[in-house]
């Protein structure tokens, strides 16, 4: 039977140090024989890359107002739910670890 990878979160605000952490625990599970994906939210996917351009003001709201925040709210969950079943879920079943 396939061992199932495990699923680690790190949070923190910018510049806390979570891609520095991220990064050696990566190293670390590799240097144990383990084979671990980082990733990051947003993600680098469809919703994802439309929510970094909300954030850095290349997308803007209608009529070029300012993006809705209750609007941006749930861009973040569906960019969430679709990094889970494109990305995460399916590497988890595959053994990696992420």
């Amino acid at each position: 039977m396939k061992r199932r990878g495990q699923f680690v979160v790190l949070e923190g605000l910018d510049g806390a140090g979570t891609t520095t952490q991220s990064s050696r625990l990566a190293g670390w599970l590799r240097a144990a024989g383990r084979v671990p994906h980082l990733t990051a939210e947003p993600s680098r996917g469809p919703v994802g890359t439309q929510i970094r351009h909300v954030l850095t003001g290349r997308l803007r709201g209608a009529g070029g107002r300012e993006f809705d925040p209750r609007a941006l709210a749930l861009l973040f969950a569906a960019d969430r739910l679709d990094h889970w079943e494109s990305e995460i879920r399916p590497r988890l079943e595959a053994g990696e670890d992420v």
